[in-house]
């Protein structure tokens, strides 16, 4: 489970450390997947085939276009983790999250899944988490 959120810096070879709680998780392999949401989406290799299988399983019933298999597999990479911990995002996944080479990025845990944000586009997003879905407020003075 990927949990937690990691503020990190992208050096000017486009690599970003993944946390070292998640490395074991990942292995020496993971897949990189330009989200349509904007942002990076890291997974297991397990977890990849897992959605491939659901996605192939939509098609075969109709649920989805055949193109949706063309999109979901030219919007995703194979990534090598380094003896560092780090992955390399290419040109093309950064431009579509908005991350620069030098630059800064929030990795956010979602559970079976690592999102890697442009911090601005993190921040918005989060916002809006609350505003969607806004937390319960207690009036304790109110239950004395």
């Amino acid at each position: 489970m990927f949990v937690g959120e990691y503020d990190r810096s992208v050096d000017g070879n486009g690599r970003l450390a993944l946390p070292a709680d998640f490395r074991e998780d990942l292995g020496a392999r993971c897949y990189v997947r330009c989200h349509p949401e904007g942002f990076v989406s890291i997974t297991s290799v397990a977890q990849f085939e897992t959605e491939v299988a659901e996605l192939q399983e939509r098609v075969r019933r109709g649920e989805a276009p055949e193109s949706a298999l063309r999109a979901f597999g030219v919007s995703s990479s194979v990534s090598s983790i380094d003896k560092q911990g780090r992955i390399t995002l290419d040109e093309v996944s950064r431009q579509h999250a908005g991350i620069t080479s030098s630059g800064q990025a929030v990795i956010a845990g979602a559970l079976n899944k690592l999102e890697v944000w442009r911090p601005s586009r993190y921040q918005r997003i989060r916002t809006e988490d609350v505003i969607v879905q806004p937390g319960r407020v207690w009036n304790d003075e109110e239950d004395s």
